[in-house]
């Protein structure tokens, strides 16, 4: 493991945060990382961000950057870092089966050894959160599951919500159906859609892995946006997908429908960071 030199752009922007310390490192398999803590003892979770698609350590526009110095400035560790093949990491020789809980692993490992802090909340925004998903049930570290835009079905209420106000407007109802004559005419070669790029399970597997984390003792966050309108679309829907463990104390959802999916917005990520501190201020100190 490597202890590298922020670039200067992040030098000069933490220096204006005091009591913030960064440090890049290297682990792994050539893995690269930000390590974000605060100054003095930190709390005893720490958070660890995945890639959010294809975008580097930083997240969407710089969003993790802010995540990170906001949850430090409270006391908590944050390390974000690319995985095999994205950002700085060179892609894995080992890719394949288990690789992402490998390299989520290694990362938590090295927030061992370089604060002490071994309780984790994984996560992060799209197919980070599906990752965290799919790693939790086999990381018993995890304690905590940040889920910004993740796992999700359409149900019987989400159908009743999407389609009723289109059959109310016949030129939206003629415009669908133009839609979808040109997607089976042009389906042939692949059908490949925005949904194909997820990795959720089952919905019956994906109400077992949250009752198995409720039953531990984990904590839930799911942030939904009006972003992810082809398969959420409503405050109500985490309840219908999931069921009677979404009323458990520990699995808290809201659902934001005037923010997009990768928080352009700047007042969307500022949102973002208050109820993010909020949530972890409230589930992991004291």
């Amino acid at each position: 493991m490597t202890t590298m030199a922020l670039d200067m752009g992040q030098a000069r922007d933490a220096e204006r945060a005091p009591g913030i310390l960064e440090t890049a490192h290297t682990f792994g398999e050539g893995l690269v990382g930000v390590l974000t803590r605060p100054a003095g003892q930190p709390n005893a979770t720490a958070v660890v961000l995945l890639n959010a698609g294809l975008v580097q350590r930083v997240g969407p526009f710089r969003m993790y950057v802010q995540l990170a110095r906001a949850l430090a400035a409270e006391g908590f560790v944050v390390f974000r870092f690319d995985q095999s093949g994205l950002g700085d990491s060179p892609v894995s020789s080992h890719a394949g089966e288990g690789r992402k809980r490998r390299e989520a692993a290694a990362a938590m490992d090295l927030v061992a050894r370089e604060t002490g802090v071994r309780q984790y909340v994984l996560g992060g925004l799209c197919s980070a959160a599906d990752d965290a998903f799919n790693i939790a049930p086999d990381e018993k570290r995890v304690t905590g599951l940040l889920l910004l835009d993740g796992v999700a079905y359409t149900t019987f209420g989400y159908r009743v919500r999407y389609y009723l106000p289109r059959l109310l407007h016949p030129g939206k109802v003629l415009r669908a159906i133009g839609r979808l004559l040109r997607r089976r005419t042009s389906a042939g070669s692949d059908g490949i859609d925005a949904n194909s790029f997820r990795d959720f399970p089952t919905q019956p597997e994906a109400v077992q892995r949250l009752q198995a984390l409720d039953a531990r003792g984990a904590s839930v966050f799911m942030l939904y946006t009006g972003g992810i309108e082809r398969y959420y679309n409503h405050k109500r829907q985490a309840r219908e997908c999931f069921g009677d463990v979404m009323r458990s104390p520990r699995m808290i959802t809201d659902y934001w429908v005037d923010c997009d999916h990768t928080f352009y917005a700047r007042h969307h990520r500022q949102r973002l960071m208050t109820a993010v501190v909020g949530w972890m201020k409230a589930r992991y100190t004291g």
